[in-house]
Parts: C-alpha cells; structure tokens; sequence
C-alpha cells in the first residue's frame, strides 16, 4: 500500500514539474524525500527542479545524494554534468558526459550537453563533431539540429544555420526558436518563403507563450529588411510588450543595484592588489548592442589576442560573492573586497575559469557588456587590465536593444521605458566610474570608428599596448566565434547603415524619440 501511494504522489510531482511548478516540486518533493530516502528518482526530480529554478548548488547535492545510492545511474550523472557546467566547473562536468558516453554510446544527451560544453569554450569544431554523432544515433531530434544551427551561425556559416534551422522546423513547426536563429542569419524578401511561413505562423499560434514572442520579433526583423517600417515597429512593441509580461519583470531591483554600486565605490578607499601579473586581460564592456562585438573582432584579429566572447565568470564570481539574490550587494561587500587575501582568492576564481580555454596568445578579451557595473571591481583585481568602454548614440543604441530578443538576462530591454530609465542610470554610472578612475578607461565611439574607422582601431591597439597588426584593418576576415546576436554584423566589412537606424522608426517609438 506504501509503495503505491508513494508511487502516486511521485506521479502528481512529475505532472507538477512538466507546468513549470517547481517550488511545488522542491516543497514537497523534499518532505518525500524525507520519508522515503530510498527512492533514487525523487533525488532526480527535486534536483531538477533546483536546476530549472537556476539553483545549481542545491541541484548539485541532491544529484550527489542519489548517486550515492546508484551511482551508475546515467541521469542523475547527466543532470549533475549539468550543474558543474552552470556553475562553471567544466572540467568535472566534462568527465561525466565523457564517462556517460564510454558507457552507453547511444545516450544522446550526455552528446548534446558535452557539445554545448565545447561551444561556451569556443571549441566549434569539436561541438559540431559531437552534434552530428548524436544525429546518427538519434531519431530526427530538432534539439539537435537547432544546436548544430547555433553552432554553424556562431562561426559565420549561415547558409549552414538556415539549413539546420530548417531541418529542426520540418520535425516541430513550432520550434519558434529555429524561426528566430533563421531571421537572424538572412535578409529578406517580400518573396520569401520563411517570411510567408511566419506570417502564416504567427495566426495559427493560439496561446500567448515565448513561442509566440520569437516569432514577433523574427517578423519584426523580415518587416524591415522589406522595407515595411510600420509593421516592423508593430511588431516589435507587440513582441516586447508580450515578452514582458511573461516575464513578470520589475525594473526596479536592477536600478536599486546601480545606485548601491555607485555608493559603495564613491569613498574610493580600498587597496588594489599589488602582486599581479593582469596586464593580459581586455575587458570590453558598455550597453549591449554598442558595438563590443565589433570591437572584439578588432581586437583579436591581432595574432597576441584570443577573442573569449562574453566571459560569464566575473558576473559569477559577482553574484557568488558579493550579491543578495542579483538585487542588492551584500552588508559586508566593503569588508569582503578591503581584504587582500579575498580578492586574490576571487582573481584566482578568474584565472582557473580562463585556463580552460587553452588559448596561446598573450592577451584575452573578456566581452560581458554589463561589466560595466563592475569596473571599481575589476581595477581591484585587475588593475592592470585594459578597460575599453563602448558607447553609441542612445536612440540607435536602445533601438537596437529593443529589436533583439536576447537569451537569458537584459531583461529591461522589453519595454521602451525600462530603456530610458536603465540607459539613464548606465550613464550616471559610466560617469562616476570615469571621475574615479581618469585614467583606466578608453571610450570608443561606435560612430566615430564607423566614420574613421582607421584612426580608431589604431587608438584602439596603442591603448591595449600592442604593437600594430595590419590585420586588425580586416576584422571581417577574422575567424573567430562570435556567440551573441551581432554575429552577421561584426563578419562584415564596416558600413554606414546602423548609424542613424533609429530615424526610420522614430515616429513609432515616442518614449525613445523624447527621453533621449
């Protein structure tokens, strides 16, 4: 009768973790657990829920607990591969995909996640390698195929993206993710047959879900490649307003942050660590969408430069150490970063996740736009470090923050007034850390580099004291992956178009047109 009843109830958690309840599933998942200790798929199903929740270290140690009881049990092990790579432990989390797959050689999962391993450390090839073993051991599978399309755009092979894409969308014609890679990696015209297809989708789509988002913002995107202002800008605020509400988002706790940032740094007392050796970091920050992509390409085309993307460890480190629920610092933030044996254990956290890129080249670039919150931070730890701060004009730069649907994170970038009211606060922001620290902080003009683009990518190599590179002329050339929306953009020559795009729209966009 016991085995029966927990079997039911066991039931009623699965069926309330598949609509997303999982603080119901954590609640009483872990009473269950209590009771009943044996049962190895509880550990599974709580630890999930942790993991969805965004939860890593709670996930971690219920996956642990159940592989204590069956350690051979692959989707615990997978799960648990999973946590290690949230938490950016790639090295442990890569052993465990690896010894699921030596194994069971048919466990797609443990291919697919070890593939998205590869990618976050830009190992493309090896990624892509490991995407197609899957697909020949797998059923048609649209993951799959929308993993190899990731893949594929993020090193410039479009043509590539749009077909994998495509292939995913023949499968589930509801994989809206794959519509939205698609308008991404192509430009439109009226007589497309992927525009048809979205505008056939976007009536047949019933429900109010991020389904129905990505497919606004796709549309949106094929509207003005056509030349169709009005509903491109239809789109997007129809797009943005949904994707808001799903959110459930307050802008508040974000601007709450800048401001205690600004206040914690504003005595500028602390000692910065003087047994460095940090002169190779590049950290390249601003608002998204003003042009760090673009530099980034500059700036590794240097054969001295690896380009490392949008290196998630100093936010990390951030919210491991110094944060209250992303909301606020902690009380004892002055006391943590005074201590000079903290701050060389948190710069070591940096160098230990940066080694597992196995780059050669002297110099690395850390491209997180919102690091910007952080450079009182990085001077004490990096004080050597070059800081290159990009800026553009705030229309075109908000507009182009508002007709991109990005993954995870900026989440005031879906409501016009969040815009103005974070780009606000950006501002003040960047000033302060400008009067504080004169002298650290190089400002690039998008505009600027667009118009005389020559003189300031020399700018840009003498500040990063390196000797100049011709080849830093051709960053269109440049190889390297590029996993953010600008992909297309920052594998072209420079062009002219985006310097006033925000023109065109300016009589759909009142807020930014008369905040900014």
């Amino acid at each position: 009768m016991k085995n029966k009843n927990i079997s039911q109830q066991i039931q009623i958690l699965f069926n309330q973790f598949n609509v997303r309840n999982y603080d119901h599933v954590i609640s009483k998942g872990s009473g269950l657990l209590k009771k009943n200790p044996e049962y190895v798929i509880l550990y599974n199903l709580v630890g999930s829920a942790y993991q969805n929740n965004g939860d890593y270290i709670n996930a971690k140690s219920k996956f642990k607990d159940g592989l204590k009881l069956d350690s051979n049990n692959l989707a615990l092990m997978n799960n648990l591969g999973l946590s290690h790579k949230n938490l950016l432990e790639y090295g442990l989390a890569e052993k465990l995909f690896l010894k699921i797959i030596n194994t069971n050689k048919n466990y797609i999962n443990a291919f697919i996640n070890l593939g998205n391993l590869k990618r976050d450390l830009n190992k493309f090839d090896e990624a892509i390698n490991l995407y197609e073993k899957a697909l020949s051991i797998s059923e048609p599978n649209p993951v799959i195929f929308y993993s190899l399309a990731l893949a594929h755009q993020g090193i410039g092979n479009f043509e590539k993206s749009i077909y994998y894409s495509s292939e995913a969308l023949k499968i589930n014609f509801n994989f809206t993710r794959a519509d939205h890679l698609i308008s991404q990696s192509k430009k439109y015209s009226v007589d497309d047959k992927h525009y048809s297809s979205l505008k056939t989708k976007i009536q047949n789509l019933k429900s109010d879900n991020l389904e129905k988002v990505d497919i606004y913002f796709s549309l949106a995107k094929a509207e003005e490649d056509i030349g169709n202002i009005k509903e491109a800008a239809k789109n997007l605020i129809i797009g943005n307003k949904l994707k808001k509400q799903l959110l459930e988002y307050n802008i508040q706790d974000e601007i709450n942050l800048l401001k205690d940032i600004k206040e914690k740094f504003s005595e500028n007392k602390f000692k910065i660590l003087s047994d460095n050796n940090d002169n190779n970091i590049i950290f390249i920050l601003g608002m998204p969408r003003s042009g760090t992509s673009l530099i980034e390409q500059i700036i590794s085309s240097h054969n001295n430069v690896y380009g490392g993307g949008e290196l998630p460890i100093l936010p990390n480190i951030i919210k491991k150490y110094l944060i209250n629920n992303e909301k606020s610092l902690k009380n004892d933030f002055l006391k943590i970063i005074d201590d000079q044996a903290n701050l060389r254990k948190l710069r070591s956290n940096y160098g230990d996740f940066i080694k597992n890129f196995n780059y050669t080249e002297k110099y690395i670039t850390d491209k997180a736009p919102l690091n910007f919150r952080w450079i009182g931070f990085i001077n004490l730890l990096f004080p050597n470090a070059k800081i290159i701060h990009c800026t553009r004009d705030p229309k075109n730069n908000c507009l182009s923050m508002f007709k991109n649907l990005f993954e995870g994170g900026l989440n005031f970038t879906y409501s016009q007034e969040d815009l103005v009211e974070y780009y606000k606060n950006y501002q003040e922001l960047m000033n302060f850390w400008k009067s504080q620290y004169p002298n650290i902080i190089l400002d690039i003009k998008y505009e600027n580099l667009i118009r005389n683009n020559e003189l300031e990518i020399k700018k840009i190599i003498k500040f990063c004291n390196l000797e100049w590179d011709k080849n830093c002329l051709f960053f269109h050339k440049n190889k390297a992956p590029i996993k953010t929306m600008s992909t297309s953009q920052a594998r072209k020559p420079i062009y002219k178009s985006s310097v006033n795009s925000f023109d065109k729209f300016k009589d759909y966009f009142k807020v930014l047109e008369n905040e900014l």
